[in-house]
């Protein structure tokens, strides 16, 4: 990814919330700069449990990559010499819809934001049963989590600060209510990668006996660190959880945000937000 404005990065309401950055980024109200990580890292301590504090300490050390290639410096001290809040004091939250789109958030004004890829297995991200009008008619499916047994992609995790979380809470539940709920996961594996090729299972390979879905083939190697969960916080919906497609789940990489709403919404029904997916 190149440097560029945020506010000149592609979207659109009908692809929502695509395409997301697949590399590990930061933007202020006219850049978005790419962010060199520790691939040594990662490679280290593929499966190793860590916890927020070593998770902070090694995002904090990347490098930010500037407009020419250069370096801008690490994390740290990008926050630090914009008087913006450490990694020590901000929370991890996975962003796998528009709250990960650079447009969104320059739209929304949060910058200075450290966002990185991640992989999940055992969830999949998938939509609402609601429809947000805001911006379009009829309006945009968002994107929650539900499990998915066998399961894997990739999607990303934002490290905001309690100011910038207030501002995405704000903006997911439209000024009001609290439709969109912090939650966090008690199932499946959150881990750190930088297999920028990591292919999702294709539609073809999840198996149906009529009451459940999954994935019979083996899953590719966890590459990365494992996130303890418990250091982890997610936005559900909790007023009426995700789109039910006659018992299965319409997972966003099969289904784009257009043909879900196009082929499949309406012509099922919903599953609760806490039958979808386990919480603590």
């Amino acid at each position: 990814m190149k440097p560029g404005s945020p506010r000149a990065w592609m979207y659109s309401a009908n692809a929502s919330p695509e395409p997301l950055p697949k590399v590990a980024w930061l933007h202020n109200m006219s850049t978005i700069f790419p962010i060199s990580t520790d691939e040594d890292f990662t490679i280290a301590d593929a499966n190793k449990e860590i916890d927020r504090k070593r998770v902070a300490e090694w995002v904090g050390s990347h490098t930010i990559i500037g407009k020419k290639g250069e370096s801008l410096g690490s994390i740290d001290e990008w926050l630090s010499n914009n008087s913006k809040t450490p990694m020590s004091e901000r929370m991890m939250l996975i962003v796998p819809g528009e709250l990960g789109n650079p447009y969104r958030l320059a739209d929304i004004g949060i910058t200075d934001l450290p966002i990185i890829p991640i992989r999940m297995d055992g969830i999949c991200r998938t939509y609402t049963d609601v429809m947000d009008g805001r911006e379009i008619q009829p309006g945009v499916h968002h994107i929650t989590l539900a499990r998915s047994k066998g399961w894997w992609e990739k999607t990303q995790l934002a490290f905001p600060d309690k100011n910038q979380a207030r501002k995405m809470s704000e903006w997911i539940n439209n000024g009001r209510g609290t439709n969109w709920l912090w939650q966090t996961l008690d199932e499946g594996i959150i881990s750190i990668t930088n297999d920028l090729d990591l292919e999702t299972p294709s539609r073809e390979m999840l198996e149906w006996d009529g009451e459940e879905e999954w994935i019979e083939k083996a899953a590719p190697p966890i590459s990365g660190p494992i996130i303890n969960l418990n250091d982890i916080t997610v936005f559900l919906h909790t007023r009426q959880g995700i789109y039910n497609h006659r018992g299965r789940v319409a997972r966003c990489v099969h289904y784009p945000q257009r043909v879900f709403h196009l082929e499949l919404y309406r012509r099922g029904s919903a599953t609760q937000w806490d039958a979808a997916i386990n919480t603590k």
